[in-house]
């Protein structure tokens, strides 16, 4: 396998910046949300790019499409957060709860 090769046995998908909802219970357990840009998405996780840290183990909700009628949301738990430049990329994996 040469350094190009993709090392991933799952499907990624590009989402070309695409926005998406993120909302969350805060320390005092109020509902907050905001916008985000979404950089990559996988079978298992997501990655966005947001200007505030998440703390990680932190459980949110994610919403795709949030302005139209294809409007899906999902629930992810923040497994990494780095600072690049001005934003963070904050890295979710993507859980089922029944």
């Amino acid at each position: 396998m040469t350094e190009n090769d993709e090392r991933r046995s799952s499907l990624r998908v590009d989402m070309q910046a695409n926005k998406i909802e993120i909302a969350w219970l805060d320390e005092s357990q109020s509902h907050q949300s905001t916008e985000a840009t979404c950089i990559d998405l996988a079978r298992h996780g997501i990655l966005f790019e947001h200007t505030d840290n998440f703390t990680v183990s932190s459980l949110i909700d994610i919403t795709f499409n949030p302005d139209n009628d294809k409007r899906h949301t999902v629930k992810g738990q923040i497994c990494r957060s780095n600072n690049v430049g001005n934003m963070f990329h904050i890295a979710v994996q993507l859980i089922n709860i029944n």
